[in-house]
């Protein structure tokens, strides 16, 4: 009897190792992509309560990209001459802005 308790044992015990061996992912990512009208002078994230948490003045010219990892949460995007824009991070996902001839940002996700 205190053999087959010792196996039950030790089968709970993999079980629960095998079980906190997972690779799940803990950040998302969001990919900006500068369309060929787009001239980026700068680019700020902000979290949704106002702190920055992300900051790029180089300048992003046209055909370039831009993938930033983030944790989940709700975030705004403030770029130099184009319109705010709220989204979303999921973890494992990928958050895509693309903006119009407008400077409105269009939100997609994977």
């Amino acid at each position: 009897m205190k053999t087959l308790a010792k196996f039950l044992f030790s089968l709970s015990l993999l079980a629960g190792l095998t079980a906190c061996d997972d690779d799940a992912p803990t950040t998302g990512e969001i990919v900006l992509d500068i369309e060929k009208y787009m001239y980026v002078q700068s680019i700020s994230i902000y979290t949704e309560l106002g702190n920055k948490i992300y900051e790029n003045r180089e300048y992003l010219y046209e055909g370039g990209r831009l993938s930033i990892p983030l944790n989940p949460g709700n975030y705004r995007i403030s770029i130099y001459g184009y319109s705010d824009c709220t989204f979303q991070i999921q973890a494992g996902h990928t958050t895509r802005i693309d903006y119009d001839q407008h400077g409105n940002g269009v939100v997609t996700y994977d």
